[in-house]
């Protein structure tokens, strides 16, 4: 079966199943099917096509191609004018089809390489690692802390603590039982001997018995629902409507102002305002129906040039092209206007397992009951250490496979277990696990009662009882300590353990913990457990009873069931030593979570350490600031009211409340994952611009709530990256920094290009209204408009997209929700160059200086000066460029990192001049001379000198809070860009 890993025979198991054979395993798939989960329905490319025709601009197109194909039949226009807005409305649509399919489809890549997570199933009579979806209906899969239930069935063995948050919200673990029952089939969460696909276990281990995969699971039903759940409007999309309605209100009413203005001019001004030359012109019907066609074209003309056709295509581009550099490093967009609105985040809310840090524990040091510390096994006293790695390795839920490799357990087992030379790991002894407690975060320790035989008790005399017996204890320090009588010399010699030695060990434990270690102390006894006490079993109001709610009498009975726990600890333990647990901050963090912090976002880290560990990790990575002292270290007493809440603290405000500490908010601690949905509830009703982190099930509702949800791609499910905008594939908090970055750059982007835009539509559209009162019916034809508005704009849009995403971008202020997509510098920006292109291109078309230029064979020519014309405003409107990528005086700021910037704009006017040339009366025009050429592009860089004057006489009087200062604090940061 092609799901089937390399097989690897694990040892110390304590359940023997011979599980399905490979012809049993085939039978059951082709009953059954595979263990693949409900792909959430997926458009096809068609779909997609037609459903961006829904666009209220792609609409308005396809009525002017109608009414200009019906114009075109009846004689009043020319065909290819309907080509031509026919390949405008292909090109609107098909760029953003193509480009969200393809990211799209360059996400079901990824959830299909992130369904080869791998889990233990009996096969043939031994343990096998198998793909997830490899599990089949009959399998006896083996589960242990840590692992995700792979799919849904009863527990034949064992006894599990497990947490049903991803499929019910409930964060209190659940304790499930074995039964014999086998056919037991129940979609009760509840039910105390059923286990579900999505559940972690927290502790214990089990097998069991697969009944239900795939779709036929609860979670299959639910990742079913999330990933058809509507999707949420971003910032952008919300900027982008308001402005396409207001560009398109503007287009109508322009459109009805020039239809009337020139049926007025036709019929009353041309007529000398003569009633009876009125009536005499209406008489020939033919030409006052051919001079309303003509209005009703310049109507159309005015629309075309309004509505902003090609900004959903720009738009599409500037994502396509950001979209692959992003997954280069390491970054998925999955939604397309998700990259943008990372650029615009207020606040993010970060775990800290896995993204500030790597995710996994590693033991930091080991400390003797005489307080002296290792950092390696090695070196510590070989006396000891063989104490030492005897009591971790055979007290312990995880395994140790034939090539010295850690499988299953929880992450202190593994950590544990990693301290250790891997040829002790390889060491088979002669020892039998009598009984055990599985650890529990009630409990908080665990113990295992082993026997040996006499070979190994000579080798570790004062670990074993004289009946070869020895019982191991790991657990949180207070709750051992106080028991341990005696210790464990470094030369391997039971002594005993004074209350000064304890004194001493507790403030170690102290230092330790301040520092973000996490301490686990280790002892054993000669005491074997209590009978039975491997049945106990956790209720979840006894898991429950830190919470300090219910009844007196449910009190009571949580408060009995713990004094009964409690008595299962040995009165007379010998402390072997302590060990720290540390998961390791990434090296990374610290710098992106200050380059986060300078960009203006409030950084909040979320966990669920307790409050002086999370503390002493937010110091370290410069959340919160630095202590004075050591004493301080892990303490919140002189940090701002609300920088560190816990989940108790957010349950017990109001949201008027948690409003109020929101902005000093930069740790909370203990959290629960129902926290994620509150705080972004509350900082949305702020008005602000929400990201999230998340990986697990029971983040996908916080995800998909967010503005921004950012799905981890090692660690996330798929529920979680299904509700996500962005994939960050490597966990890294520093992807979420460079995601940020990039929508920043890509929101300049696109105000950068609706500047180039707007001000062509602004030239274009005077020039259009005031031609046929100049004596210039169509100084700009439909044809050579939607060149200029489609044409041109796809390549200014390649130009734009390819600007560098500069660190200096992440010196600014994030833009706010309600703010206009056009600032007050964009409009004198507009509006000046704008009315100058216009003003200048009626210059040229009344001036009597320019026609002369335009001779053929000793004679004026028309077609030679229109087409002069036609290039004139191409390149006016191009070198316009450079005044809009900066707003600097210096146009060619950081030009070089956007060289293509230059080759689009050379391209452009080599396109313009080889079009023009074969043209024809496609676009109406005729070969121009080399010198012809040579004036019009030297006339088309008067538009430099007269936006440098803006920028000195107009922006400077623009109040500060108006103007971009990013560019002004790009010296700045230019040396850290590099």
């Amino acid at each position: 079966v092609k799901n089937w890993v390399t097989c690897r025979g694990v040892m110390s198991t304590k359940y023997k199943y011979t599980g399905l054979t490979e012809a049993e395993v085939k039978a059951s798939i082709k009953k059954h099917g595979e263990n693949t989960l409900p792909e959430p329905e997926v458009e096809t490319f068609w779909e997609k096509l037609m459903e961006n025709f829904e666009d209220p601009l792609i609409k308005i197109l396809c009525v002017a191609l109608v009414i200009t194909v019906v114009l075109a039949v009846l004689g009043y226009a020319e065909w290819f004018e309907g080509v031509g807005i026919a390949l405008a409305v292909f090109l609107a649509t098909f760029v953003a089809t193509y480009s969200e399919f393809k990211n799209e489809t360059s996400f079901r890549e990824l959830q299909q390489k992130a369904s080869t997570s791998e889990t233990m199933v009996f096969r043939d009579g031994k343990i096998t690692r198998v793909l997830v979806t490899g599990v089949v209906v009959g399998d006896h899969v083996l589960l242990q802390a840590g692992d995700k239930i792979p799919a849904d069935g009863p527990l034949i063995a064992g006894s599990l603590g497990v947490s049903q948050a991803s499929l019910t919200g409930e964060p209190e673990a659940i304790r499930k039982r074995f039964t014999d029952q086998r056919d037991l089939e129940t979609t009760d969460t509840s039910n105390p001997h059923f286990v579900f696909r999505g559940a972690l276990v927290e502790e214990g281990e089990g097998v069991m018995l697969v009944n239900k995969i795939g779709a036929e699971t609860v979670y299959g039903a639910i990742i079913k629902d999330v990933s058809e759940a509507d999707e949420r409007e971003s910032p952008l999309t919300v900027k982008l409507s308001n402005l396409a309605d207001s560009i398109s209100t503007i287009g109508y009413v322009g459109a009805a102002a020039i239809f009337f203005s020139f049926l007025f001019k036709q019929f009353f001004m041309d007529q000398g305002y003569s009633l009876t030359n009125t009536w005499a012109y209406l008489q020939h019907w033919q030409v006052a129906l051919h001079d309303t066609v003509t209005a009703l074209i310049l109507a159309i003309i005015i629309i075309v040039v309004a509505v902003p056709e090609g900004l959903p295509m720009m738009i599409a581009i500037v994502l396509a092209l950001n979209m692959q550099k992003l997954l280069d490093q390491k970054v998925l967009v999955r939604r397309l206007l998700g990259i943008e609105t990372a650029g615009s985040l207020n606040i993010l809310f970060t775990d800290k397992t896995g993204t500030i840090t790597h995710g996994h524990l590693e033991a930091h040091a080991f400390v003797t009951a005489q307080g002296n510390s290792y950092d390696t096994i090695q070196k510590i006293p070989k006396s000891l250490k063989d104490i030492l790695t005897f009591s971790i390795k055979h007290s312990t839920a995880s395994h140790v496979s034939s090539d010295g490799k850690v499988i299953g357990g929880n992450s202190s087992d593994k950590a544990f277990l990693s301290f250790l030379d891997s040829a002790d790991l390889k060491t088979d002894e002669n020892v039998l696990r009598e009984d055990e407690i599985l650890f529990s975060s009630v409990l908080k320790f665990a113990a295992s009662t082993v026997s040996v035989d006499a070979a190994t008790k000579d080798k570790l005399p004062d670990l074993f009882s004289e009946k070869n017996l020895a019982t191991i204890f790991k657990g949180a320090p207070e709750k051992l300590l106080p028991n341990c009588t005696s210790r464990f010399s470094e030369d391997g010699k039971l002594v005993k353990l004074t209350e000064s030695e304890k004194k001493a060990i507790s403030d170690k434990v102290d230092l330790l913990s301040r520092t973000g270690i996490r301490v686990i102390s280790i002892a054993a006894s000669y005491d074997p457990l209590p009978q039975n006490s491997s049945s106990l079993i956790l209720s979840p109001k006894m898991m429950r009873s830190s919470k300090g709610s219910g009844e007196k009498n449910e009190q009571d009975t949580m408060q009995e069931d713990l004094g009964k726990a409690e008595d299962l600890v040995s009165k007379d333990l010998h402390l072997i030593g302590l060990i720290g647990l540390r998961d390791e901050i990434r090296k990374e963090s610290k710098p992106a979570i200050e380059l986060t912090k300078k960009a203006g976002i409030q950084v909040v880290m979320i966990t669920g350490d307790k409050k002086e560990t999370a503390i002493s990790i937010a110091r370290e990575v410069g959340l919160l600031p630095q202590a004075l002292n050591a004493a301080d270290e892990s303490s919140d007493s002189k940090l701002p009211q609300g920088s560190v809440l816990e989940s108790d603290d957010i349950r017990n405000l109001s949201d008027a409340e948690l409003q109020a500490l929101i902005p000093n908010v930069a740790v909370i601690a203990r959290a629960l994952p129902t926290d994620k949905s509150r705080l972004i509830q509350v900082c949305q009703k702020l008005n602000l611009v929400v990201g999230m982190t998340g990986d697990g099930v029971n983040d996908a509702a916080a995800l998909h709530r967010a503005d921004i949800g950012f799905a981890m791609g090692m660690t996330g499910t798929e529920m979680a990256k299904e509700a996500s905008d962005i994939v960050i594939m490597d966990d890294n908090f520093n992807s979420i920094t460079k995601s940020i970055l990039y929508g920043r750059t890509i929101f300049r982007s696109i105000r950068k290009f609706i500047i180039f835009q707007s001000t062509i539509n602004v030239a274009s559209t005077l020039l259009v209204f005031l031609g046929p009162f100049l004596g210039f019916d169509f100084p700009l034809t439909l044809i050579q408009l939607l060149w200029v508005n489609l044409v041109m704009d796809t390549l200014a849009a390649l130009a734009f997209g390819g600007e560098p995403a500069l660190k200096s971008y992440m010196l600014a202020s994030p833009i706010s929700r309600s703010e206009a997509i056009i600032s007050p510098y964009m409009w004198s920006s507009i509006i000046t160059n704008g009315l100058f292109i216009a003003g200048f291109s009626i210059v040229f078309l009344v001036n009597d200086y320019f026609p002369p230029l335009f001779v053929r064979d000793g004679q004026l020519s028309n077609d030679a000066f229109l087409t002069g014309f036609f290039a004139f405003f191409i390149f006016i409107t191009s070198i316009n460029a450079f005044n809009v990528r900066t707003e600097k005086i210096n146009i060619l700021d950081n030009i070089t990192n956007n060289r293509g910037f230059l080759i689009v704009l050379a391209i452009i006017f080599i396109v313009q001049i080889v079009f023009t040339i074969i043209g024809g009366k496609f676009l109406r025009t005729i070969p121009l001379t080399a010198n012809e050429w040579i004036f019009l592009i030297g006339l088309s860089f008067v538009i430099i000198p007269w936006d440098m004057m803006r920028k000195f006489v107009i922006v400077p009087f623009l109040p500060l809070s108006l103007q971009d200062t990013t560019e002004s604090e790009e010296d700045e940061g230019k040396q850290k860009s590099d």
